[in-house]
């Protein structure tokens, strides 16, 4: 194996899978980074026991030859030390292989040796039996991603809420997520293969698609199996286990009737919350209070005993339903939820007291926040 490659590229790669690699694996090679050298290219893959990435670079990029290889061949090498090396070297680069259990990397004048291991032992990645598939733009994917992964669950007492659930239908897709106290719901168009399908994917694998380099006018090719979906670029493979388990039926959980519905502006709103949000470095601290006062104005406020008290008032853009207001949520939450609104208003609607509360874009009914109060 013989090939040259432009450093910057190839570092910024390699460090990308570096991330997913495994270091506590009961397979020592998982640590390591796959390298091929082929006809078309190099081929870079990188995972662990529940995710593998496959990375290809082609001769080039945007008219640009960045890979030249003068033999083909294929090595695993260490990622972390690898990656250490890679940040270092000054130019462009040279990796060859003789025997494929070690590397020589060549930068001008400077030539080192690394070991490796057989790239005939590093895990096949698996070959699929595709039940379902469907394309979506790779911007609404992320944007669908970035708007649910927040609210799934920090704890693996219930694993199945650790993932964020993907339901398919036809020209849709549907995704949520919840850790039980909050939920985050968002529906955008994709082209999908006719039927109803869901499954719960590890958030984990959501984030590395938001890492994802490409360009946003990408498509992303979404084939599902059972128990495995990958996600397809041009150049990136992304596969992913499923998280096994029955998701819970969230759509009973959100209200219909509303007491009180307010409109705000959304910008505004969300430096209120922040601000309200400045003793929040315990958990205790973290609650916020909002209140209406003379029909056209929400009282913002948290009081920690011993750091202090913040206070602020927002005029309220529209106002249906019952004058009153009167609940206490966690901050954070509240902040999570809200920021992740693009539009210029917001609208918050109150089922009652202790009962959640919905926030959703005003003019948006594809995007929904639920968001259960605090007791005081």
């Amino acid at each position: 194996m013989k090939f040259t490659i432009k450093n910057s590229l190839f570092t910024a790669i390699v460090s990308e899978l570096h991330k997913i690699c495994s270091s506590k694996s009961l397979l020592p090679i998982l640590s390591g980074i796959k390298i091929e050298a082929t006809l078309d290219g190099i081929v870079l893959t990188g995972g662990n026991s529940e995710l593998f990435i496959e990375k290809k670079i082609p001769y080039h990029i945007n008219e640009e030859t960045v890979v030249e290889v003068h033999e083909v061949g294929s090595v695993v090498v260490l990622s972390k030390h690898f990656l250490n090396l890679l940040k270092k070297m000054p130019d462009d680069i040279e990796i060859s292989s003789s025997n494929m259990e070690s590397i020589l990397i060549r930068s001008g004048d400077i030539v080192t040796r690394l070991n490796g291991l057989p790239a005939a032992d590093y895990p096949k990645l698996p070959e699929i039996k595709i039940l379902h598939y469907g394309d979506v733009a790779i911007t609404s994917l992320k944007e669908v991603i970035k708007q649910t992964i927040f609210a799934v669950s920090k704890s693996e007492t219930k694993p199945v809420l650790t993932g964020v659930e993907m339901r398919f239908e036809k020209n849709k897709l549907i995704c949520t997520a919840t850790d039980s106290h909050r939920l985050s719901r968002k529906e955008i168009p994709i082209t999908f293969t006719e039927g109803v399908h869901s499954i719960v994917v590890p958030s984990k694998s959501l984030i590395e698609i938001l890492q994802l380099k490409e360009s946003s006018l990408a498509t992303v090719h979404i084939s599902i199996a059972n128990n495995m979906i990958v996600f397809s670029t041009e150049n990136t493979v992304l596969y992913s286990v499923l998280i096994e388990g029955n998701y819970p039926n969230t759509q009973s959980l959100i209200p219909t009737d509303f007491v009180t519905q307010i409109t705000m502006k959304t910008k505004t709103l969300i430096a209120g919350i922040d601000r309200a949000c400045v003793f929040s470095e315990e958990w205790k601290h973290n609650n916020v209070h909002l209140a209406l006062i003379d029909n056209g104005i929400l009282k913002i406020s948290t009081n920690s005993a011993g750091i202090g008290v913040i206070e602020e008032q927002q005029r309220i853009s529209n106002l249906d339903g019952v004058p009153t207001i009167d609940m206490t949520f966690d901050g954070r939450f509240f902040l999570e939820a809200i920021k992740g609104i693009q539009e210029e208003q917001v609208t918050i609607s109150f089922c009652g007291v202790m009962k959640p509360a919905v926030i959703q874009p005003e003019k948006d009914a594809s995007y929904m926040q639920l968001i259960s109060p605090l007791r005081t």
